[in-house]
């Protein structure tokens, strides 16, 4: 794919394919399940050129986490070079792993 294109109805569903992959690969190292996370808001909308991606990660037990990737890190990571997309979902996730075990400790 190229890195410009994926504003662009094919290029963004590559972009998500390759985010989702990324984001189950590190869920799993975290023990967590993922239900398919929710992109641009729950909208139809596509990324502008170079812009902004937005994602909410869910959970199977429902809980969410917004993660909004920066348009130039997008650009980076799939060109494959170092960029903070991995780092931020993997922040992301933490932070879900977090909520849910004080979640689990304040039920018990």
């Amino acid at each position: 794919m190229a890195v410009a294109d994926y504003h662009t109805q094919k290029g963004f569903l590559g972009l998500q394919i390759r985010l989702s992959k990324t984001l189950k690969a590190l869920a799993n190292e975290r023990g967590l399940r993922l239900m398919d996370p929710i992109w641009m808001g729950g909208t139809q909308a596509l990324p502008t050129p170079r812009g902004a991606v937005a994602l909410t990660i869910v959970l199977s037990s429902e809980e969410k986490e917004p993660v909004t990737l920066d348009g130039a890190e997008i650009a980076t990571w799939l060109e494959g070079r170092l960029s903070d997309v991995d780092l931020q979902l993997g922040q992301a996730l933490d932070a879900l792993k977090a909520r849910r075990l004080t979640l689990s400790r304040s039920q018990s």
